[in-house]
């Protein structure tokens, strides 16, 4: 998947954005820089800084899970 750029506007937004990548079974990573953390992990997406944006990539090979992902997060995008 070619990664996408997102922001969390609120803490209820990152939450969203962490129930949403709980609900697929393939990897989900958010890259910080050089920082890359789970983005399943509740404390790990919130340790990061709220006031910019980061690059999110789903690990996998399926198309149709991808492009359901990409829907699902479209609102985060910057």
């Amino acid at each position: 998947m070619k990664s996408m750029e997102i922001k969390f506007k609120s803490p209820e937004d990152t939450t969203e954005f962490i129930n949403i990548c709980s609900s697929f079974i393939s990897d989900i990573n958010i890259y910080d820089g050089s920082i890359a953390v789970d983005a399943k992990s509740i404390i790990s997406v919130f340790s990061l800084s709220q006031s910019k944006s980061v690059r999110v990539e789903m690990i996998s090979e399926d198309k149709n899970e991808i492009d359901r992902f990409i829907e699902k997060i479209r609102k985060f995008e910057v």
